[in-house]
């Protein structure tokens, strides 16, 4: 994805800018719906710098790969993992196109799906993640949230361009507030269309998890209270029987 090989070289300001909303709801939610990783193989779709691959690693999962349509945050991810090193298996690949990888028990994907630009391109996507899969594995996917209220995420480093009356699969554009400003564009799906996208790729047991905030200080709770009414991203859970 070219537009994620331009912002590579950004990412540091990028993590700076959203820091918060990472940190206080992003990675608690996931922590929390993740579950036991120990001696398991999980894959990271669209893994980005390999944050969520590393993490998973640290838990104790027996393989981790990670893929990414963008060669240069591929490399990003690489540069970490020989820095410190997890025997992470990094690959270039489209989510949509990706060869078997598997058999895994967790696949994990993180603001990928609503980069799919048709219905047609989101079934494929859903239908190669459940290829992935081992009988009994499990998708947790965080995907955009089509109903966030703009005024609110804009004090988290997001600012959201959605027009009104976008139909399913329209672009919009999510721009980050660093210098020059990261904008990436991206397709409203609403989160039906994507429980039936999952359930039509053979996918059981469709949730969404629920969103928690991290412990905080008295003065930070007026400010994620708002983010749990109104947060950019959603987290389904989704099992492949």
């Amino acid at each position: 994805m070219t537009q994620y090989d331009t912002l590579a070289a950004r990412l540091a300001d990028i993590e700076k800018a959203i820091g918060f909303l990472r940190e206080n709801l992003e990675f608690p939610s996931f922590l929390r719906a993740l579950g036991p990783v120990r001696g398991k193989r999980v894959l990271d779709v669209g893994c980005g710098d390999g944050h969520y691959a590393r993490m998973v690693a640290e838990l104790g999962a027996e393989q981790v790969v990670g893929t990414d349509s963008s060669a240069e945050m591929i490399r990003l991810a690489e540069a970490a993992d020989e820095a410190r090193p997890l025997g992470i298996d990094y690959q270039v690949h489209d989510v949509a196109t990706m060869p078997e990888l598997g058999p895994f028990d967790l696949v994990i994907a993180v603001n990928v799906l609503h980069y799919a630009d048709s219905r047609t391109t989101l079934d494929a996507m859903c239908r190669r993640i459940g290829s992935q899969l081992a009988p009994g594995g499990r998708l947790l996917a965080y995907v955009g949230n089509a109903r966030c209220e703009p005024e609110v995420v804009r004090d988290f480093g997001f600012l959201v361009d959605r027009p009104a009356h976008l139909g399913e699969g329209d672009p919009y554009t999510i721009t980050i507030p660093v210098t020059p400003p990261a904008s990436l564009r991206v397709h409203h799906w609403l989160p039906e269309t994507l429980e039936r996208a999952v359930e039509s790729a053979g996918f059981t047991r469709v949730t969404w998890e629920e969103m928690v905030c991290s412990d905080s200080s008295g003065a930070d709770d007026a400010r994620l209270e708002r983010l749990l009414k109104s947060p950019p991203s959603l987290l389904l859970s989704a099992h492949r029987e």
